[in-house]
């Protein structure tokens, strides 16, 4: 009965007073009403029943009954039953509405908040014409305001409803009365249908109550006489009674006439041919199946077996029939004998038990489905074949067992002809396959075997479908990792796919029997979340095979992440990248994990990669947006400015050595990937310069199996480099190559003092290297020469990432200036000391007594040092440039004319060069010495009364201040040999007295001869180691003349002193008050020394 919905005043239908009284009829009238019948009042005539008025006769009969009606009006009719099933209040309703509404609303304004609306999305170009604005018209605005309007529409809806309830629901009381007469008149339409029910059966039990007629006679002539004339007697005689002789003589003879027409007459069917008779019967037994107990009642060759008895020979089979039962079934054996003979007999009992065969099964089947199989089990039998479907839960193609009768109509391998047989029909996956294999006992029938063992076949065949599409992986194939399947046929709960993760993890995969669903078990856990990712779509074995790959990848990922925190790897976010990193490793990698360390490179990071075919490290070159200058941003934070690119695999494993994983070994493989990265970074260089020959390619360098790094080899011909990279060498600083062009770049592990990977350079030099080794300095340790060949090695510092390549080729071609220094100082005869990549030191003079350097600097130029190789390539200066420079110790009389020779060194002129500058050395010592003696001033005090300027290092002018006296002191060829010339060069009236100086310089000097001097009239010529007997007799001369009366006086005598001047570009002179100060040997005193030497302005010396 459908439910009303009522208002709260009207719950229940009318209320009725206690004046109400209720007619038969069901209307209600007011106590004292008077009462009319089928439309009539009952006091304004005769009473009316059904419409028919009766007669007078009648009257008394009417008048019982209105009193009777006046008694029942008096006490007033049972109320009707009031149905109330089905009611509820409206109001309920209404707050239900407006609870959901509520919660409706609620949900909207959360998903509302979670749609993103970009507020600068949508500009509108031009103002409307109706002059006003649109508003936010972008895409994420109008799906809001779409959904608020269908929210509004739907809810609409709903209330409108309700309104259309609430005006029916004002008349719920008349409806409520409605529905009570409705259930009165129903009740009693039950109660007269019953009735009639009731009549009819009491009718049909009435005939089983009838007797016939007794028959009198015939029953006083049975009890008078004992017997009836009328029938007729047959003359039977009982059968006299056997004997255990006789009954046993009986059965042999019935044995005899079986068994010989058993042999004789009878056609045995096939599964019959296996009898015997005894006791009087014959038992054919069909194994498997029955046994079937017949025998013959006569001789006759022509009659009939009789059914005696029969069993089955299965379990569980059904009881042996009793009753009413066993007579039909005896009944229709007999039947079937008479008509069909054995082999009728047989085809009824076959078909028989293999119906009874899948009943059985079936009854299996559906406890197994009510029990523990509850909802994995799907069970059907239709017809005589039972349907099995199992793994009902799981998603994807269906898998079942149908079992039936197959007809005999074709030929079977294992069976004869025409005879029917109980078969399997395996659908696995939604496609037949054979089921030979299936493990059925026809003597045991058992459902939970056979599906067990069909299960296991399923559970056996994936697993093993498995394991060949994981074999083929290179990791499983080559044995790197153990790949193991234990089958069966039998129980699926011992079917398990053992795999080996890593080396010391393992999995176990099986497959649930009941829900089918695969269990993953590995050893320790590890992280899966395939579950979350699972496609329904995808069969078990693919399944299977990608959840066995990304755990076993997961699981490489998590032990090598563990192992290697310890080498201070940081593992980096991928999502700091504004690239999809996965594009630049294999299809086949599942996952990968970034590392950074705070000695690599701001541009490289390592990779780890974890597939089926292997686990490599990856060296990753970025690509910075960012001004290489600024510094390196920890933790990759400030990685997203880069973009990817290169990616190089340098291993096929993680741990390329099958030893022992301990702190030792991962501390190599540390070291390895930190000299696989430096390397790299090399190569690369190398590989963007294209102009520079190297072996092998990047693509090539791969850590060995033992963590050794490879080595590059770099072809290195000065001729060939680009001239960014070629140093402006000095002049005639070489002359020809000195160094082989192999060099062998190699990795020799990580400075824990300077934080930085030590880079080693090997070569070999044209000549041999015998005599350089005892030379090295030993404060330079950057360079090592072979004792007992040609070889060297040059340590080169760097981050592990930052390329050495304009390193070593700035050193290379350092220590080629540096071997033709050495070269060419040894063909002067000059003994070195020590020498290394930025200085050579020697000894010189007659005793080896004088000591000197020569330093070999570098100047850079900074604005090409940022440049990328691509850059660098395609410029024409040069990047680097190498200056010669000398120095002298205190006590050396050179050091007067350090800034000169220094300057001769570099400057590009036939005159100047080391072998000049080693040749002044000879030339001038003896005059440095001199110059030493003649300017002694111990007492440090008196006036100045020599000065000595230096125009370069064969040129003086000696200058006598008091006297104003000045001499030009120069070194010149003559005949055929060095000596130096001395010149007067004062001009006309220049000095004072000038004629008394002059004729003691004429006397003395110019017209005289001493040891190693000789007087030329205008000049005076002296031998190079003789020159110092020349300069002291002319500071004799002018003592002599500041000692004579007629001089004196007008002179300032004083002793030696020395004021130094420089002079400027102008011609200036600029005084010095210390006479013994020395010049500064540094980078900016070079560079003035070498313009001034470049200008031919005066070089002062004290």
């Amino acid at each position: 009965m459908p439910g009303v919905v009522m208002d709260n005043a009207n719950i229940g239908g009318l209320r009725h007073g206690t004046g109400n009284t209720y007619p038969q009829d069901g209307l209600s009238h007011p106590r004292g009403e008077v009462v009319q019948f089928n439309g009539a009042n009952a006091q304004d005539g005769p009473v009316h029943v059904n419409g028919v008025e009766k007669n007078a006769s009648q009257s008394r009969s009417v008048e019982t009954v209105s009193a009777n009606h006046a008694l029942r009006v008096t006490k007033g009719p049972p109320e009707l039953p009031h149905i109330t099933q089905g009611f509820f209040p409206f109001t309920k309703l209404v707050n239900r509405s407006v609870q959901q509404c509520w919660n409706d609303l609620s949900d909207l304004i959360t998903e509302m908040a979670e749609m993103q609306v970009n507020s600068h999305e949508f500009h509108p170009s031009t103002a409307p014409t109706t002059g006003k604005s649109p508003g936010n018209q972008s895409p994420g605005n109008i799906r809001k305001k779409l959904r608020i309007l269908e929210f509004s529409h739907a809810k609409r809806a709903e209330f409108i409803k309700l309104l259309v309830l609430s005006q029916w629901s004002r008349q719920a009381a008349d409806v409520s009365k409605l529905i009570d007469i409705q259930n009165f008149i129903r009740t009693r339409h039950q109660a007269y249908m019953n009735a009639l029910q009731w009549v009819g059966d009491m009718k049909r039990d009435l005939v089983q109550a009838q007797v016939a007629n007794p028959d009198l006679k015939t029953a006083l002539e049975v009890l008078s006489r004992g017997k009836v004339a009328s029938m007729s007697d047959l003359g039977y005689k009982p059968p006299r009674r056997l004997t255990v002789r006789g009954t046993l003589k009986k059965l042999q003879k019935i044995n005899r006439l079986i068994g010989a027409r058993l042999v004789v007459q009878e056609e045995i069917p096939p599964p019959f041919r296996n009898y015997r008779v005894h006791d009087g019967r014959v038992t054919f037994g069909v194994p498997g199946e029955f046994e079937l107990d017949l025998s013959i009642g006569e001789e006759n060759e022509n009659s009939q077996f009789f059914f005696v008895d029969i069993r089955f020979l299965f379990s569980p089979s059904p009881p042996i029939l009793k009753g009413r039962l066993l007579n039909e079934l005896e009944m229709t054996i007999n039947d079937v004998l008479q008509n069909s003979g054995l082999t009728g007999c047989f085809d009824l009992l076959h078909n028989l038990v293999l119906t009874n065969k899948v009943n059985i099964l079936f009854k299996q089947a559906t406890e197994m489905a009510r029990g523990p199989w509850s909802e994995c089990l799907r069970v059907e039998l239709l017809h005589r074949t039972l349907v099995v479907q199992y793994w009902t839960l799981k998603p994807g193609a269906k898998s079942w067992l149908e079992i039936g009768i197959r007809s005999g109509h074709r030929k079977s391998d294992s069976e004869s002809p025409g005879l029917p047989s109980l078969k399997f029909r395996w659908m696995r996956d939604g496609g037949e396959v054979p089921c030979e294999d299936i493990a059925f006992d026809a003597e045991n029938l058992s459902m939970e075997i056979v599906l067990r063992s069909v299960i296991a076949l399923h559970v056996s065949h994936i697993l093993s479908s498995a394991y060949n599409k994981i074999r083929q992986s290179s990791l499983f194939s080559t044995g790197f990792l153990s790949l193991r399947a234990h089958l069966t046929r039998t129980e699926p709960g011992d079917c398990q796919l053992d795999a080996q993760l890593t080396e010391t993890r393992h999995l176990r995969v099986s497959i649930e029997p009941m829900s089918g669903m695969s269990i993953f078990s590995a050893t320790p856990t590890v992280s899966d979340r395939s579950d979350l990712e699972r496609n329904p779509e995808r069969s078990s074995v693919e399944d299977i095979v990608s959840r066995v790959a990304r755990i076993r990848c997961n699981a490489a990922i998590e032990e090598i992440e563990s192992k290697v925190k310890m080498l201070g790897f940081e593992p980096l976010n991928p999502r700091a990248w504004k690239v999809d990193i996965r594009r630049i490793f294999p299809p086949n990698v599942l996952r990968f994990t970034l590392f950074s360390h705070q000695l690599w490179g701001r541009n490289w990071i390592v990779a780890a990669t974890s597939s089926m075919d292997s686990d490599s490290w990856w060296v990753v070159q970025l690509r910075p947006t960012a001004p290489a200058k600024g510094p390196p941003v920890p933790h990759g934070s400030g990685r997203g400015q880069s973009v990817l690119r290169s990616a190089q695999v340098v291993t096929d494993s993680f741990f390329p050595a099958r030893y022992d994983i301990d702190d030792a070994y991962l501390a190599n493989l540390g070291h390895s990937l930190s000299g696989i990265l430096a390397i790299h970074s090399n190569a690369r260089y190398l590989s963007d310069l294209q102009s520079i020959k190297f072996h092998p390619p990047p693509h090539k360098l791969k850590i060995e199996p033992d963590l050794r790094v490879p080595d590059i080899l770099v072809r290195y011909d000065v001729s060939t480099l680009p001239s960014v990279f070629r140093a402006a060498m000095p002049v005639k600083a070489k002359k020809k190559s000195l160094i082989r062009d192999t060099i062998r770049l190699a990795f020799h592990g990580v400075d824990p003092r300077e934080k930085c990977a030590i880079m080693v350079a090997y070569g070999n030099l044209v000549d041999s290297t015998a005599t350089l080794g005892p030379l090295i300095s030993s404060w330079d340790r950057s360079l090592v020469f072979q004792k007992g060949g040609s070889g060297f090695a040059m340590r080169l510092l760097a981050p592990a990432g930052h390329p050495v390549i304009a390193s070593l080729l700035e050193n290379l071609q350092r220590l080629e200036c540096v071997l033709s220094v050495l070269e060419s100082l040894q063909r002067k005869k000059v003994e070195i000391r020590t020498f290394s990549l930025s200085s050579i030191s020697f000894v010189y003079g007659p005793e080896r007594d004088l000591a000197a350097s020569l330093n070999i600097h570098l100047s850079r130029n900074e604005s090409l040092m940022e440049l990328s190789p691509t850059e660098l390539a395609s410029r024409s200066e040069s990047l680097f440039g190498l200056r010669l420079g000398i120095q002298f110790g205190l006590q050396n009389p050179h050091r007067r004319i350090q800034d000169s020779l220094a300057s001769s060194l570099n400057r590009s002129s036939t005159e100047a060069g080391l072998e000049t500058v080693v040749e002044l050395l000879t030339l001038t010592l003896p005059l440095m010495r001199a110059l030493d003696q003649l300017m002694a001033n111990p007492s440090y005090s008196g006036p100045l009364r020599l000065h000595v300027t230096v125009r370069n290092a064969k040129t003086y002018q000696i200058h006598y201040p008091g006297d104003e006296a000045r001499f030009q002191l120069v070194a010149a060829s003559h005949q055929n040999r060095l000596v130096w010339v001395l010149k007067d060069a004062n001009s006309q009236g220049n000095s004072k007295n000038n004629d008394s100086i002059t004729a003691r310089l004429r006397q003395t000097l110019y017209t005289s001869k001493g040891d190693g001097w000789k007087g030329l009239e205008t000049g005076v010529v002296a031998e190079v180691n003789q020159v110092g007997n020349l300069l002291r007799e002319l500071e004799n001369c002018f003592v002599a003349s500041r000692a004579d009366p007629a001089v004196s006086g007008s002179n300032n005598p004083g002793t030696s002193a020395l004021e130094t001047e420089k002079g400027t570009a102008d011609g200036a002179k600029i005084s010095l008050s210390d006479p013994f100060t020395t010049m500064p040997n540094d980078k900016s005193s070079l560079s003035q020394a070498d313009t001034a030497a470049q200008k031919e302005d005066i070089i002062m010396i004290d």
